[in-house]
């Protein structure tokens, strides 16, 4: 048994390792009705929420061939968190964080460009629960703008696909 696991083993280590597919270049920029609101939820925040949307899109669009060139900018439209935000906390000792929602969400336009800056697919995505019933229940301040950045970058995702390669 040793010996297959081993043989198996350096079978892999001698596969030929493969280029990873590049990266479609994302750019995140905040309106400024959010970049105020980031004001009230905590400067961090919005490092975070990039981080979220350039992870998302990075995923979705893995296996997607873009045309040579091709970059996104994510514009953050609209932007409310699921739970209190590190800072809100701090600012209002007195706040349950534990029972404490609100409707979060996100809404999001990417636009993907050719190197000569022509559009070549606009994505536009809003998600908010209907209700603080239908929220998530997670704890991440994030979750519901989670969700509407993980639907926005599979919508991204197909809309790429659709793309005349280069």
């Amino acid at each position: 048994m040793r010996t297959a696991c081993s043989a198996l083993l350096g079978g892999l280590l001698l596969a030929p390792v493969l280029p990873a597919r590049q990266a479609l270049p994302t750019t995140v920029v905040f309106t400024p009705v959010v970049s105020a609101d980031l004001e009230r939820y905590g400067r961090e925040e919005g490092a975070v929420v990039q981080s979220a949307i350039v992870a998302a899109v990075s995923r979705a669009t893995a296996s997607v061939t873009v045309p040579t060139g091709a970059t996104l900018t994510v514009t953050v439209e609209e932007l409310a968190p699921t739970r209190p935000t590190r800072k809100q906390e701090a600012d209002d000792p007195g706040l349950d964080i534990v029972h404490t929602k609100y409707l979060g969400g996100a809404a999001l336009v990417g636009e993907v460009r050719d190197p000569h800056g022509q559009v070549l697919t606009t994505v536009t995505h809003r998600y908010f629960p209907p209700t603080l019933r239908f929220g998530s229940l997670s704890r991440d301040p994030w979750a519901d703008a989670r969700l509407a950045i993980d639907q926005f970058a599979f919508d991204l995702a197909a809309a790429c696909r659709k793309l005349p390669a280069s």
